[in-house]
C-alpha cells in the first residue's frame, strides 16, 4: 500500500527528483473501520488499495483484536523535502472529519471505542504507531509502539533536511474490542500532516 503525500514515488528506490514538489505542507487521512458481529463468526480482513487516505477495514467479535502492522499491511506515508530546515510529520486524531476527536465513532448505537493501549480484548480501545523504512527520518520515541491517538496535531517523525530530503513512514494501527462492546460499525480517523522544517 502506498501513500502519495507530496509526490508519486517508485517503492524499490523511491527516486522522487524529476516529479513536481506541490508546497510545503500536505496532508492525508487514513480512515480505521470496524464492525463488531452480533453473533460468533470468523473474523476476515478487506485490505484496501493503494492510494491517498486509505482504508483499513475489519470483522471482528467480543473479545477479539486486530492489527494492522506498520512495515506491513499498514499505511506507508512517501515524504520528500526542498527545504533545507528539513521536515516534520504530526498526527492527529480526526474522527468524524473533527480535528480532535480520538474516538472510534459508532455508525450506530454504540459507544464510541476511546483511544488506549491495552489492546487485548478485555477492553475496548484503539491505537497507532510509526516506523521507519530504512529512510533515517527520526521517529519520536512515544510513537515508535502503539500509542493512544493524539487530540492536537503531535510530531510523530522528522528528517533535517539537505537540499531535498526524502522519507518513508509506515503506520500501523491496533483494535481490541471487549466482551461487552455493543454490535455496530466503529471509524476512527488518523490525519497526518507533512511540513517543512523541524521544529518541535
Amino acid at each position: 500500500m502506498k501513500k502519495i503525500l507530496i509526490a508519486g514515488a517508485g517503492v524499490a528506490t523511491l527516486a522522487m527528483a524529476a516529479m513536481p514538489f506541490l508546497g510545503v505542507s500536505a496532508d492525508v487521512i487514513d480512515t480505521v473501520q470496524i464492525t463488531i458481529s452480533s453473533s460468533c463468526g470468523v473474523n476476515s480482513d478487506t485490505e484496501s488499495t493503494p492510494g491517498t487516505g486509505q482504508t483499513f477495514t475489519a470483522n471482528m467479535v467480543n473479545g477479539d483484536t486486530h492489527e494492522w502492522e506498520a512495515d506491513g499491511d499498514g499505511g506507508e506515508l512517501y515524504v520528500t523535502c526542498n527545504d533545507a530546515s528539513g521536515w516534520n510529520v504530526t498526527a492527529q486524531g480526526f474522527s468524524n472529519n473533527t480535528a480532535g476527536t480520538t474516538t472510534m465513532v459508532p455508525t450506530g448505537s454504540g459507544t464510541a471505542i476511546p483511544t488506549g493501549t491495552t489492546l487485548n480484548g478485555t477492553v475496548s480501545d484503539w491505537a497507532f504507531m510509526v516506523a521507519d523504512g530504512d529512510t533515517d527520518a527520526t521517529i519520536v520515541s512515544a510513537y515508535a509502539s502503539y500509542a493512544q491517538v493524539p487530540s492536537a496535531a503531535t510530531r510523530v517523525a522528522y528528517k533535517s533536511g539537505t537540499a531535498v530530503s526524502e522519507g518513508l513512514i509506515y503506520t500501523g494501527y491496533k483494535v481490541g474490542v471487549s466482551p461487552t462492546q455493543q454490535a455496530d460499525t466503529y471509524t476512527g480517523m488518523v490525519k497526518y500532516v507533512v511540513s517543512a522544517g523541524v521544529g518541535s
